[in-house]
């Protein structure tokens, strides 16, 4: 675990937070990685720009909001639901402001969604990907304690206890535990591998990378929620979680396979 990362900077020591770091250099090559994907759809480089510092804000203040929500007792003296610290996201909250925000940009200037959904899918993969090594670095995000072959050792208060908080109990005992960041990282990148088949290959209507992903990283999020500790009620670890990753991936699924009926029936008969 590195939470900070320490450089010196023409003599001066600078101290750098790694959850940070890697979030904004995530955003950073998502950001270039989409504008050339972007313009193969169609979409101007100064348009694509304006675009995705939309989805930013909205991706920032869905995430915020949703983990208000989800967990409350966070926030307080220490948390302000409005500020611009990086810390307090839930990434669906963020994904669902993104969206929104995308979907109404495209309705208003008249853009068909599919191309830019498909477009906008390898660098969102890519930015989590390298979000995810940030929260390993930093120790948040981890999961529940094992005696597995696939542990990592963490500072804990008590190691009886689930770890919810790595980064404010450094100097504490050593508690073996899931390392839900790396097995999220790895899941993401491996699921972009059909996912740019696909786009690349030209042959898959409009929408399949879009949906593919998006059944894949909810089924990937689902797979991996009972190994992570979450300070969150059991409603919504239990409950509430669990239904929004079944319900995206029933959804996606079956507009993917309408979306492929519908362009098997529109190519011309042999």
């Amino acid at each position: 675990m590195q939470p900070d990362i320490h450089l010196s900077f023409f003599g001066a020591d600078l101290i750098l937070k790694s959850y940070a770091v890697f979030t904004v250099l995530g955003a950073t090559v998502a950001a270039v990685l989409a504008l050339p994907l972007l313009r193969r759809a169609g979409l101007p480089t100064r348009r694509s720009l304006i675009l995705m510092a939309v989805m930013a804000v909205c991706f920032l203040a869905g995430a915020r909001l949703l983990n208000r929500l989800v967990n409350p007792g966070a926030y307080g003296e220490s948390l302000h639901l409005w500020t611009l610290r990086l810390k307090g996201f839930s990434v669906y909250g963020g994904i669902a402001g993104a969206l929104a925000a995308l979907l109404v940009w495209l309705r208003l200037n008249r853009v068909p969604p599919w191309p830019i959904l498909d477009a906008m899918t390898p660098p969102f993969g890519v930015a989590f990907a390298t979000a995810r090594v940030g929260c390993y670095l930093n120790g948040c995000c981890g999961g529940i304690p094992t005696s597995s072959a696939c542990a990592v050792v963490f500072p804990s208060n008590d190691p009886g206890e689930l770890l919810s908080d790595i980064f404010n109990l450094i100097g504490r005992p050593m508690m073996a535990v899931y390392p839900t960041q790396l097995f999220e990282m790895g899941l993401a990148l491996l699921g972009l591998v059909p996912v740019l088949w696909a786009y690349y290959k030209g042959k898959a209507p409009p929408g399949t990378s879009f949906l593919v992903y998006a059944v894949w990283f909810s089924a990937m999020r689902l797979a991996i929620l009972p190994l992570r500790s979450l300070p969150y009620p059991d409603i919504v670890t239990k409950l509430v979680y669990p239904l929004v990753y079944g319900i995206t991936i029933v959804i996606g699924s079956i507009l993917l396979i309408r979306l492929h009926k519908k362009h098997k029936n529109s190519l011309p008969a042999k």
